[in-house]
């Protein structure tokens, strides 16, 4: 018998679906589940097959039928998976919390409940389903490359360095392993690492977003030699290519801060009336640059036995565009702003304290996203009650460390740090929205100055946990002690008690901050 007639219709849908033939894949589903055959795993190809195509709200659908004819373990981790990439934080958490890291057989499954619950901020959970996942014969690379970033933000640093040692024996070309590995290195490691970093870049063919990896990996290590003007000729040169590829829109940012200036004018600007629903104060939102100082901030307020971490959230943005109805390609534009002013507030508080349930048992959860400070008025008409805390830091650090910061390569938000200058320009944009709400909403927005609060911490702790109506608690001065697991740029540096060490550190750079300087007037 011919290997062809000696595998069923299933096989055959899944051999069509994995050589691209859609169509043929998805009729053979189709037909399987009218005849009443493998009903549960016709429907579980065909949630891959829509998850393939970006049809994910179909996909989660599909998976649910599947589950419904047949409750197993891999139709749960898909549906997972869906949630995931839909930024279904609640979903993601409620199948998660159905799936035991022992029902799962294969090493693919356990990472894939690793990925989706780290985006979910669920990093000491999603550590246990990577371990899984590592523990197996022959991990992949991607395998380990995983379970080291979640080791590293868990704190386990040794782990996550054995680790992504591992990767790059297995798998040179991992750039990704290399930028994470630049932060842990010491001693001979930096010398091992500097020389497979300078090997790497010499290669002319890398990718745009290897060579950026590859690129912030080399400058880190050479700060650690203390080479700060080498460092920091390797970042211009990879940021002049990075500009070159994807290029800053400075017009698109200046449109939306124009608009919300223009929107919300009136300094005696009030918020609709508020439901019963949207009184809640469980929410405490952080915003500001990135860099500085949000989560030195998360940190001290997390350590508060009445306050959970839930990490840079991306709901409320992604609820509001929902929400709003805008077509528009970017999460963020003002289009999306104009219409978000039909939206019913109720229903998105409602909707984000639902996507939010998971996060602690507390009185209070903070929310980090920096970048929600766009999204001000939008935050107070949805909770009139919430405490939103907006760090201020020196202009000269704030702008080195954004430039210096490997950001999220294809999110827009980002491409401001191709330049100082843009780092500049976008700054005072920033700054210049920030103090202009703090008119508007002067109860319950607090302008927190970062230099003010590492110089003076007892007292500038005391103020802030008065504004956020909180008792004092010690553990708040002491907030390296804080176990929560942290995944920010800033993972290694809040491990460490309230510090001074990077005030000033802008002046490192030196002249390469001469174009700063010249805009900030120092």
């Amino acid at each position: 018998m011919s290997q062809r007639h000696s595998i069923g219709p299933l096989q055959q849908a899944f051999a069509h679906f994995e050589k691209g033939d859609i169509q043929q894949a998805h009729k053979g589903c189709v037909s399987l589940i009218q005849a009443g055959e493998k009903v549960g795993e016709a429907y579980h190809l065909l949630a891959q097959i829509n998850v393939s195509v970006g049809q994910l709200h179909k996909a989660a659908e599909l998976c649910k039928h599947a589950i419904a004819h047949k409750n197993l373990v891999e139709f749960r981790v898909l549906l997972c998976k869906v949630y995931a990439l839909l930024g279904q934080t609640d979903g993601v958490i409620a199948i998660a919390n159905t799936v035991q890291v022992e029902a799962i057989q294969t090493p693919i499954h356990a990472d894939t409940l690793g990925v989706a619950l780290s985006t979910c901020n669920e990093h000491a959970r999603a550590l246990v389903y990577f371990s899984a996942a590592v523990n197996a014969p022959n991990p992949t690379p991607n395998f380990l490359y995983n379970y080291a970033v979640s080791s590293k933000f868990c704190g386990e640093l040794e782990q996550a360095k054995k680790a992504l040692w591992r990767v790059l024996d297995d798998e040179p070309t991992y750039y990704k392993a290399h930028f994470a590995l630049s932060e842990l290195t010491k001693g001979d490691e930096i010398h091992r690492h500097l020389a497979q970093l300078k090997q790497k870049l010499d290669n002319e063919a890398q990718t745009l977003e290897a060579r950026l990896h590859l690129s912030h990996s080399l400058a880190r290590e050479l700060e650690k030699k203390r080479d700060y003007t080498q460092a920091f000729d390797v970042l211009v040169q990879a940021k002049k290519e990075k500009q070159k590829h994807l290029p800053y829109n400075g017009a698109a940012d200046r449109e939306v801060f124009d608009y919300l200036h223009a929107a919300f004018a009136s300094t005696k600007y009030i918020p609709p009336s508020s439901p019963s629903s949207q009184s809640t104060t469980r929410p405490i939102f952080i915003v500001g640059m990135p860099r500085s100082g949000t989560t030195l901030v998360e940190r001290i307020l997390s350590s508060h036995q009445q306050v959970s971490s839930g990490g840079e959230l991306q709901d409320f943005s992604t609820l509001l565009k929902q929400m709003s109805g805008s077509q528009s390609l970017n999460v963020l534009d003002v289009n999306t702003l104009k219409q978000a002013e039909s939206i019913d507030y109720n229903k998105l508080a409602q909707a984000y304290l639902a996507r939010t349930q998971h996060i602690g048992n507390n009185a209070h959860f903070v929310d980090k996203l920096p970048f929600n400070f766009f999204y001000l008025p939008y935050i107070r008409r949805a909770f009139p009650n919430a405490k939103i805390i907006c760090l201020q830091r020196n202009p000269m650090d704030t702008c080195v460390g954004n430039f210096r910061q490997l950001f999220s390569i294809h999110n827009p938000h980002y491409h401001y740090t191709h330049s100082l200058l843009s780092c500049a320009t976008f700054y005072r944009q920033c700054m210049n929205w920030v103090e202009h709400w703090q008119a508007i909403d002067g109860d319950n927005f607090m302008l927190l100055n970062y230099e003010a609060l590492v110089s003076h911490p007892r007292q500038h702790i005391a103020d802030l946990l008065g504004f956020c109506e909180l008792s004092w608690e010690e553990n708040c001065l002491h907030m390296q002690g804080n176990t929560a697991p942290v995944s920010t740029a800033s993972k290694i540096q809040v491990k460490m008690p309230i510090n001074q060490q990077s005030i000033g550190r802008w002046q490192r750079y030196k002249p390469h901050t001469d174009v700063l300087e010249t805009v900030f007037h120092q």
